[in-house]
């Protein structure tokens, strides 16, 4: 019998570093015997991997062993002039994340109606400490939407999409183009919108501060893609409406400025409605 799975209604922000920018540790674990080229899993076979550890991340008590072993190898690939650049995938420190932000964001009480009774006791954080604590993960989660933010980074030239085999939309760029459209932006942004507060765009430009100058950087709009008809996917220019709607406040043009936000508020709005229809 064969099946399918798609991947979840996902989308994924990735940073990809040369071998160098790990520890030798890492480095080590990573290195085939005889071959010097890092053991990688297939892209599709880790994103369904993810998945199940974020399912696993629901429960009161995460599996024993759910992050050791095999899991350590994971890393996606990008080559770029013959370099082979690597972002592991860390479902630990993810999780981890993930959890401190839950707790961070949520009162108590509601928290005691999201966990079964005792539910925030009986979480393994054991199989989370090995985590250091200052590390910065290499990839960034959202589902059902795109963050608009995301976008600064990304030029519409940078913008790739397949429908067959396999349906995709990615964006990639060096890392010092990144960090020189999301510095720009928010200077912009401060000093012609002094109100408008910008707190993701700094945390943004702290995310991809924390990496080797030589990185890559992905949006990889993974699962969202089936969200889409095959004309909404190729007519996506979000990248493009960002660019247009930073280059109009920076010249007073708020009416254009304007016109590109809802563009792009509209565009996502649809996919969030379907969040809320599932």
């Amino acid at each position: 019998m064969r099946t399918s799975v798609l991947t979840p209604y996902c989308c994924y922000l990735r940073v990809y570093e040369p071998v160098a920018a790990f520890p030798e540790r890492v480095r080590s674990s990573w290195v085939a015997a005889g071959g010097g080229v890092p053991d990688r899993a297939q892209p599709g076979a880790l994103v369904v991997a993810e998945q199940r550890e974020a399912l696993a991340a629901l429960l009161p008590v995460l599996p024993p062993g759910a992050f050791a072993g095999e899991h350590e190898q994971r890393a996606y690939a990008m080559e770029v002039d013959g370099a082979v650049l690597f972002c592991p995938d860390e479902p630990a420190l993810r999780i981890r994340e993930a959890l401190s932000d839950l707790m961070t964001a949520l009162p108590d009480h509601v928290l005691k109606a999201l966990l079964p009774a005792g539910g925030l006791e009986r979480i393994d954080f054991g199989a989370l400490r090995d985590c250091p604590p200052d590390a910065v993960p290499h990839i960034l989660t959202a589902r059902w939407h795109v963050p608009l933010v995301w976008f600064v980074i990304f030029g519409d030239e940078e913008r790739s999409v397949g429908m067959d085999p396999v349906r995709e939309l990615r964006y990639r760029t060096p890392m010092v183009e990144a960090r020189r459209r999301v510095g720009r932006a928010h200077r912009l942004l401060s000093q012609s919108r002094p109100d408008w507060k910008l707190d993701p765009l700094a945390a943004l430009g702290r995310w991809i501060e924390a990496f080797h100058p030589h990185s890559w950087v992905e949006l990889d709009y993974g699962g969202l893609v089936h969200l889409m008809d095959a004309d909404t996917l190729t007519s996506d220019k979000s990248a493009a409406d960002v660019t247009t709607a930073l280059r109009a406040v920076a010249q007073g043009n708020d009416e254009e400025a304007l016109t590109a936000y809802h563009r792009l508020r509209k565009r996502w709005w649809a996919l969030r409605v379907k969040e809320r229809a599932s």
